[in-house]
């Protein structure tokens, strides 16, 4: 029989091996409530900061306030992200976005003018049916009933934003 302290450094070994942090094996809630939560906050997280892009470059009134109604919901939605996590015993995310998101994130920032306005436009259409999923899955399939009545909650917010972002990318043109 292993000490603990054997035991100890062969989870940690075995850990380090596979590219999981030691408490990972410890942490509360399913993987996939886990997942949930992350894909969750790194939505809201991708919805700011390409909101606060575009304010900083679109002169387009519509674009702007829909940039700004982002950031007030998305900052709400993280916040109630956030409570039930906690209350279910999950680790709070770290903060950062997904990989793609990062990249739409780069081109945005890239974008000038009129060009910043479609960009952000075709983006936030494409971002919104991304979360809608995801929040769908989660609300249908998801263990743990707190994190499902959130995800259950935020679908027809998440519906709103994409119908208004398909309305100003149809009126921008954006494909």
């Amino acid at each position: 029989m292993m000490s603990r302290t054997t035991q100890a450094a062969t989870l940690s070994l075995a850990a380090a091996m596979f590219g999981v942090a030691p408490s990972a094996a410890q942490e509360a809630g399913s993987r996939q409530t886990r997942d949930f939560v992350q894909a969750a906050a790194q939505s809201d997280q991708f919805e700011t900061l390409a909101a606060d892009s575009v304010l900083a470059g679109s002169r387009d009134t519509e674009v702007r306030s829909f940039a700004q109604e982002m950031i007030r919901d998305h900052g709400g939605t993280t916040g109630t992200l956030k409570a039930a996590a906690a209350k279910a015993g999950i680790e709070q995310p770290a903060p950062g976005i997904a990989g793609d998101q990062a990249m739409f994130l780069a081109a945005l920032q890239s974008a000038r003018g009129g060009e910043l306005d479609k960009v952000y436009a075709r983006q936030q259409v494409l971002a919104h049916r991304a979360a809608l999923a995801v929040m769908l899955v989660y609300s249908r399939s998801g263990d743990d009933p707190t994190l499902r009545k959130v995800a259950a909650s935020e679908v027809k917010l998440i519906e709103s934003h994409e119908r208004t972002a398909e309305r100003i990318a149809a009126r921008l043109g954006s494909p």
